[in-house]
């Protein structure tokens, strides 16, 4: 049973005849009821701050639970986005470098066509070169047996004949730098030897 301060104000007591003065002990029971009263009020007050306070303590118990939830998410989509980062790089790099070998392996490629271009070229140049001086030999040859024919059909003419070799000799001349003139556009394909 809780006392209260009225309880401590009309608390009867037994008369007895030689019992304590009865205005002082009613002085008493009041003072003690009143520092009672204050007590009790300070002990509800004290009640209520503390229900307060813990109802802060909870609330902010609350906030330190969603703040630490919150700090683990960022976390870890921190740690994710970094992840995914380094893999997107990787990748990058990996599609650079079979891009960058794809490319080197068509310039070898082209390189090595190129090469066998011209050495096709310069092959056909060759056959060609060889060919035409061989022809020029040829011609040279049938001149110098046409100039022999003629030297034994014409007696002591040699004036003529010497205007016939000198003719021939310019035209030949002409022929030769003629077709020096000629760019390789200008010849027929060869076949390759």
């Amino acid at each position: 049973m809780r006392i209260t301060p009225i309880d401590i104000r009309k608390q009867p007591f037994r008369k007895t005849v030689f019992g304590f003065d009865k205005d002082e002990v009613n002085s008493f029971l009041e003072m003690v009821a009143n520092e009672f009263e204050k007590l009790s009020r300070q002990n509800d007050e004290m009640s209520s701050k503390v229900k307060i306070l813990e109802e802060r303590l909870d609330h902010y118990e609350k906030i330190e639970k969603t703040l630490n939830e919150t700090l683990l998410t960022a976390q870890k989509a921190t740690d994710e986005a970094r992840i995914n980062a380094q893999k997107e790089a990787e990748l990058i790099i990996k599609d650079s470098q079979i891009r960058a070998e794809r490319y080197e392996d068509e310039s070898r490629q082209k390189v090595y066509q190129l090469e066998s271009d011209l050495i096709s070229l310069k092959t056909q140049r060759n056959s060609y070169l060889v060919r035409f001086k061989s022809m020029l030999r040829d011609q040279l040859s049938l001149l110098e047996v046409i100039s022999g024919s003629l030297d034994e059909r014409i007696d002591g003419k040699s004036t003529i004949q010497n205007k016939i070799k000198s003719n021939q000799f310019k035209i030949n001349q002409r022929s030769i730098r003629d077709d020096e003139d000629e760019t390789m556009d200008e010849v027929p394909p060869q076949p390759i030897v």
